[in-house]
């Protein structure tokens, strides 16, 4: 399935290109070569929906005294899924131009650059 750009209109960005896509490493469309990311707090959010999902649905699974706690975690696998697939469906894709992108993929590298001086110093 593909995304409509929000440059053109026109389908042009996959579907694992829309879910990799950020400030730092943007989709790139096939129909116009536009550039574009969904927000880092959709991504976030996304994925932090998914989490609280499968740890709600463990702790039900654990905490739950019946002969059927077996089949909640499974349930919550699914939803979680569902969810995540749903949630990657209806984000916003937003554009951004070549200089924004160099800038974030520098800014990125600089921050990386520095964590990776501050694991080696510990």
């Amino acid at each position: 399935m593909k995304y409509d750009c929000p440059h053109c209109k026109k389908p042009g960005i996959t579907g694992l290109a829309k879910r990799w896509s950020s400030r730092a490493a943007p989709a790139k469309c096939e129909a116009c070569g536009g550039l574009c990311h969904v927000l880092a707090s959709t991504t976030s959010g996304i994925w932090a929906a998914g989490v609280l999902i499968l740890v709600v649905s463990l702790i039900a699974a654990l905490g739950w005294p019946s002969s059927c706690s077996f089949l909640i975690f499974p349930c919550g696998l699914v939803l979680a899924v569902a969810c995540n697939l749903r949630a990657w469906k209806r984000a916003k894709l937003w554009p951004i131009s070549r200089e924004s992108a160099a800038h974030a993929t520098t800014a990125s590298w600089f921050i990386t650059g520095i964590a990776v001086l501050l694991g080696l110093s510990s």
